[in-house]
């Protein structure tokens, strides 16, 4: 490579980026690649980001806003990662809820720094059952502005990602396929399993040799888009357990997501939160002495399972990240977290403090530059 390429990978929540960008990482590193990664998110105490260094990678975080809101920043990130780690490669994974991604920073990085990096397609990835809801228009849980959301994430994507595949059958992914093609107006669509490792390889070979990138700017509604945004409470929390007993880490993991699982349920401020049709996920990794593991789980669909962690020793500390993104007002979803570490800690005989806990609405969007076209004589604003 004669300049470091770098690969952003969006998508909706729970789409299963953060697998893939982990599954991609070993693949790149085995063809002799050195590979940095940007995270962001709304907020600070990212799952994502411990994930990835716990792998030994090279991570910057970019939180408080979406890559948009802070180009400045991630060019400033991406060049310190070049600089100290000779990268080759960078996955940067975009705010699950973030769009307009190709004409806030695809087009500037095109722009502005061609000289220093080159690009990626900008890999969109989707849940096979959750476009599977919004497309059949089955009941699931979108507000309007979240629909549009989603739809506007597809349309500016150079390459579709449709994730999860193990999860439906062969017949089911090819209608999927078709339904994008034909609903969207675009292709290709790339089938992969990213949690099985399935088609990784070849979603790869994609990333390093397509020249076509930041093909598709969507014309983006901003009213609609900070509604969308709007209506997602989010929640990230850092918590300690003790005990004079030993317990399991495994079953303290497994007791909060459940806990929190019956607090949602019961609920009347969010009905569909458990069905498994409203936009969300939770996901925590519990750290001991011995090792750390994460456990995520996206809808009742889902079958969450440790990564990582495996059965581990008992013990009597550990800490944990909790990370929840859930279409439901944030106090209520501080209360529900609260909540379920206070009901799983009890249950266990743990002893427990909250050391720190954000529940917020992201605030509304608002890009540095905003180009309105793909070519290089297209104009743009410079918005800040």
């Amino acid at each position: 490579m004669t300049k470091p390429l770098i690969a952003c990978i969006a998508g909706f929540l729970g789409a299963g980026k953060t697998t893939a960008l982990l599954a991609a990482t070993r693949e790149l590193k085995d063809r002799g690649l050195r590979v940095g990664i940007i995270t962001n998110d709304q907020g600070d105490h990212l799952v994502d980001s411990h994930i990835a260094q716990k792998q030994g990678l090279r991570v910057r975080e970019i939180y408080g806003g979406c890559f948009c809101c802070r180009f400045q920043e991630f060019v400033k990130n991406a060049d310190s990662i070049v600089e100290e780690h000779r990268a080759d490669i960078i996955l940067a994974e975009a705010v699950g809820s973030c769009a307009d991604l190709s004409a806030t920073v695809y087009q500037p990085l095109r722009r502005f720094h061609s000289q220093r990096f080159d690009l990626a397609p900008l890999s969109v990835f989707a849940d096979c059952q959750r476009v599977a809801a919004f497309f059949d228009r089955t009941d699931h849980g979108f507000t309007e502005s979240v629909e549009y959301l989603f739809a506007k994430q597809l349309a500016e994507a150079d390459l579709i990602v449709l994730n999860k595949c193990d999860l439906v059958d062969r017949a089911e992914r090819m209608r999927l396929v078709s339904v994008i093609e034909n609903r969207v107006g675009i292709g290709p669509v790339h089938l992969m399993s990213a949690r099985q490792g399935w088609s990784v390889s070849s979603w790869i070979d994609l990333l390093l040799a397509t020249k076509r990138t930041g093909t598709r700017v969507a014309e983006m509604n901003y009213a609609v888009y900070a509604e969308a945004e709007a209506s997602l409470g989010w929640l990230n929390a850092t918590v300690n357990w003790t005990s004079p007993s030993l317990f399991s880490p495994n079953d303290l993991g497994t007791a909060l997501l459940g806990k929190s699982a019956i607090q949602v349920s019961v609920s009347t401020v969010h009905k569909h939160l458990l069905s498994g049709n409203a936009p969300g996920f939770r996901r925590q990794i519990i750290a001991t002495h011995d090792g750390s593991g994460w456990l995520a789980v996206a809808d009742c669909h889902s079958q969450p399972t440790w990564t990582d962690l495996g059965r581990t020793a008992e013990v009597r500390e550990a800490s944990g990240i909790i990370n929840a993104r859930v279409s439901i007002a944030p106090s209520a979803l501080e209360g529900i977290i609260r909540s379920a570490i206070t009901c799983s800690s009890r249950e266990l005989g743990i002893q427990w403090s909250v050391q720190d806990l954000q529940a917020f609405a992201p605030s509304p969007p608002k890009p540095i530059y905003h180009f309105h076209g793909t070519e290089k004589d297209s104009s743009y604003e410079e918005l800040r």
